[in-house]
């Protein structure tokens, strides 16, 4: 049976001695892929102006591990239950109630925050199974989780390559695709439950920090470098691969959580490129 070193060799990062741990290298190939999924997804959720969509499923999904731990459920299954609900009301049109999205949105994150806090604090079962829904545990990720991830990722990947300007022409212009006869509700629920189920997963292993950082600053650093959409993408999964394995090699050997710290480096890529652009536009 192959193990996780023989199949997730991402471009010798394996030979660096940070790595020899087994724990990094869990690390290391979970991150990679909640960073990935998430930075592939992000760039959606960025073109479409739904950045706090991202951290109010995270909460979601925070809120549906701590109900699993309180009753007894498995936690992933209760996450991404909850997860693939409140995107399947996210999806719902809403042109008809008098309220915004934007405002369906912005309620559902505060009840998943204060519940998800609630039920953490007052669940045993939480704290012992070290539930950190904003760091995240991402030092801790097992074979399991990163098997999950894995899984996800292809599928995700799978889905959206071959249908991605169906998915940016519905995102845009969702009057005009319904006339042209595509099923818009259709490819609106598939986007919400992608999006879902990776960030229930992402969550519970690398936290909701980790994860709204993966959906938003990769996305952003890679839509002001390219104007092609395939570029775009691939822009912003490299941003990701390239973030994770210094983030976790920052934390080793700063003694932070490896989480955050990869957020910090998503935060000094994207300084830095801003800065390159603001210079390069001043002395055009």
């Amino acid at each position: 049976m192959l193990t996780l070193s023989e199949v997730f060799v991402p471009c010798g990062l394996l030979s660096i001695p940070v790595f020899s741990e087994p724990f990094l290298r869990h690390a290391l190939f979970a991150g990679l892929l909640a960073g990935s999924v998430c930075a592939f997804l992000g760039v959606y959720v960025v073109l479409r102006r739904t950045v706090f969509l991202g951290v109010a499923l995270s909460e979601a999904a925070a809120l549906g591990v701590a109900i699993g731990l309180l009753l007894g459920f498995n936690p992933e299954a209760a996450a991404f239950g909850l997860t693939l609900a409140t995107a399947l009301v996210f999806s719902l049109p809403v042109r008809h109630l008098s309220l915004s999205r934007e405002g369906l949105i912005g309620s559902a994150y505060v009840i998943c925050a204060g519940l998800s806090i609630i039920l953490i604090a007052k669940n045993p079962a939480a704290e012992a199974h070290g539930l950190d829904v904003v760091s995240g545990t991402l030092l801790y990720a097992s074979q399991k989780e990163i098997w999950q991830l894995a899984a996800v990722a292809g599928l995700v990947f799978v889905t959206f390559l071959p249908l991605h300007r169906i998915f940016i022409f519905v995102s845009f212009d969702k009057e005009t695709a319904r006339s042209m006869g595509l099923k818009t509700s259709f490819y609106e629920f598939g986007f919400y439950a992608c999006l879902g189920l990776s960030i229930s997963l992402a969550m519970k292993t690398a936290g909701l920090l980790f994860v709204f950082a993966s959906l938003l600053i990769p996305a952003m650093i890679s839509l002001s470098l390219f104007r092609r959409l395939w570029l775009i993408l691939f822009g912003s999964v490299a941003v990701a691969a390239l973030s994770v394995p210094a983030g976790i090699s920052l934390s080793f050997h700063a003694d932070l959580p490896a989480g955050p710290a990869v957020v910090c480096v998503y935060a000094g890529l994207f300084i830095i490129t801003s800065a390159a652009r603001a210079v390069h536009s001043l002395a055009r």
